[in-house]
């Protein structure tokens, strides 16, 4: 099996020490306010930036995790899209609240590490490099490093391409219109190092929210198509029944 580049894994050690000098700082001389309602947290905990009161009231869906669609590999979800996650998602989204993202990445490591889903490399679903000028950053790409830094697994941004750009996918009529969106439109890089180097090995393609799953599936497809073993992973969705984290709590 190839290799990873070895800028990659410079890239990958660097990003860890840097974590690592950084969270010792952390430690140290700050203490860290909830992203849902401001107050101080005081660890342990499994986020360290999510207080108890919080925790205790978001919508995992412990249980039932794991995704029934019609996608062609398997698919992950955190949590429901319900109470306070739409408030962390578009704030982190459309605010410039990417801090958020370090709220929710090690809730997600848990579904990561509860389902075994091995991966030797995190790709986060790209956005239209005209959109992305917009906003100023891809949340998803955020969201994947933090991810990282949880599980260990190197984030590769630059694989994947988004060749269309399209109005908001919140803003689609129905699915079949959110599918003729994004209809080839996506591709992978092959200047990205890792094209090859991935062929044959599983990675975890990482998006945000989950509404109809035409994102993922699109964004799947040049991937597997390459011989890359895709499992999908996302923070949230709407699908299934709500289940609160005092339900589920002994499965944690």
């Amino acid at each position: 099996m190839a290799a990873f580049p070895p800028a990659v894994n410079r890239h990958s050690r660097f990003r860890r020490i840097l974590s690592l000098a950084q969270k010792t700082f952390e430690k140290l001389y700050y203490i860290p306010c909830c992203a849902i309602c401001d107050e101080a947290v005081h660890p342990p905990l499994p986020s360290p930036f999510i207080c108890r009161d919080c925790l205790a009231g978001l919508p995992f869906r412990l249980g039932r995790e794991e995704i029934e669609w019609q996608g062609g590999f398997p698919l992950y979800a955190t949590f429901f899209y319900r109470d306070d996650l739409p408030k962390l998602l578009v704030s982190m989204k459309f605010s410039g609240r990417t801090d958020r993202a370090r709220a929710l990445a090690p809730l997600m490591a848990h579904t990561v590490r509860r389902h075994h889903l091995g991966a030797d490399a995190i790709i986060p679903v790209p956005l239209h490099r005209r959109r992305k000028a917009e906003r100023g950053y891809n949340q998803v790409s955020v969201l994947a490093e933090c991810l990282s830094e949880a599980i260990d697994v190197p984030a590769v941004e630059g694989l994947l391409i988004r060749h269309h750009y399209t109005e908001r996918q919140s803003e689609a009529h129905s699915v079949k219109e959110r599918q003729l969106h994004l209809q080839n439109a996506f591709s992978m890089d092959p200047a990205c190092p890792l094209s090859s180097s991935l062929q044959g090995r599983p990675v975890i393609l990482l998006d945000d929210v989950l509404t109809t799953g035409a994102t993922m599936m699109e964004a799947a497809r040049p991937l597997m198509k390459a011989g890359i073993r895709v499992t999908g992973l996302v923070a949230a969705t709407g699908k299934d029944r709500y289940q609160g984290y005092g339900e589920a709590a002994d499965q944690w």
